[in-house]
């Protein structure tokens, strides 16, 4: 087991703004799971992995993230006292799990944040219809990016005839570890 015991976790209101509703929190510990991360980000679908310096960032929903250092796991957004018990307990039981199947994991070193809008755009069908939800294609591209809409959001993209163009953005998208936030 890679992360067993957590030494000290301090859980909290924003410093700067104690009327936020949201929860903040800090664990610290003595072992070092920064080997876990390019398998964790590969499972996981890492939003920022920045392997130079050991930090991975998982982006879980819109303000909710959990940020990885070799020795610290801080989250961001919890609802309340419960859910951000239960993000440091579901986070330690991940990089636990992960870190014991690593054998059968590809790593990832690369990341979402390395998804470029433009890239995104010039893989979809183009047409601005509207039937995803926004206005343009272009915002569409961008939520995308950010994973909060899937693939199969923008009805166009389903055609026929827009195949190849789908089947390239997958590929783009899968090559950094791209996944929608509803798929944890």
């Amino acid at each position: 087991m890679l992360l067993d015991p957590i030494d000290n976790l301090d859980i909290f209101r924003p410093k700067m703004d104690f009327t936020k509703e949201v929860l903040h929190g800090i664990a610290t510990f003595t072992a070092d799971i920064s080997p876990s991360f390019p398998y964790v980000n590969a499972e996981l679908g890492g939003w920022d992995y920045d392997q130079a310096n050991q930090v991975l960032m998982l982006k879980l929903s819109e303000g909710k993230w959990i940020t990885l250092h070799p020795h610290k796991i801080a989250i961001r957004g919890a609802r309340d006292m419960e859910e951000a018990q239960a993000l440091f307990a579901w986070i330690q039981e991940q990089i636990n799990d992960i870190y014991e199947r690593r054998g059968t994991i590809t790593p990832r070193y690369v990341s979402q944040a390395g998804l470029k809008i433009m890239e995104i755009l010039k893989l979809l069908p183009m047409t601005n219809c509207k039937a995803c939800g926004y206005a343009t294609c272009m915002a569409y591209a961008a939520a995308l990016r950010e994973g909060e809409v899937r693939l199969e959001d923008c009805p166009p993209l389903i055609e026929e005839k827009y195949r190849e163009k789908r089947e390239k953005l997958e590929v783009y998208l899968k090559n950094y570890g791209w996944r929608a936030l509803d798929e944890f």
